[in-house]
């Protein structure tokens, strides 16, 4: 992974539901397969398959999952695009932290 300088994105932080996480999965052309929230805690200690198992994005050919996280003030805590192979593996992850701090890997 490789961290960069801190830098501004070009969008301004969003708020959004306390302590939550939103994620938008897409296939292969960018078409919206569905959209997905849960607790910030439950993301972190549970998880879901859409970020955890590469069977379960190769059966729902998931190829793109973007998340914002939210703080349990509701502010944006960072917000993240991944990128998968035709097999549900992780070829690149964007993540962009609230500092403006963005890390590719």
């Amino acid at each position: 992974m490789k961290k960069s300088d801190p830098q501004k994105e070009s969008a301004e932080p969003q708020s959004g539901p306390a302590a939550s996480v939103l994620l938008e999965a897409f296939d292969i052309s960018h078409r919206s397969l569905f959209k997905l929230s849960l607790p910030v805690d439950e993301y972190y200690s549970n998880s879901h398959p859409l970020i955890d198992e590469d069977a379960y994005r190769l059966q729902q050919k998931i190829c793109f999952v973007t998340g914002v996280i939210f703080d349990w003030k509701g502010k944006q805590d960072q917000e993240f695009h991944n990128e998968y192979d035709d097999k549900g593996a992780l070829l690149h992850s964007r993540t962009v932290h609230a500092d403006g701090t963005i890390i590719d890997g």
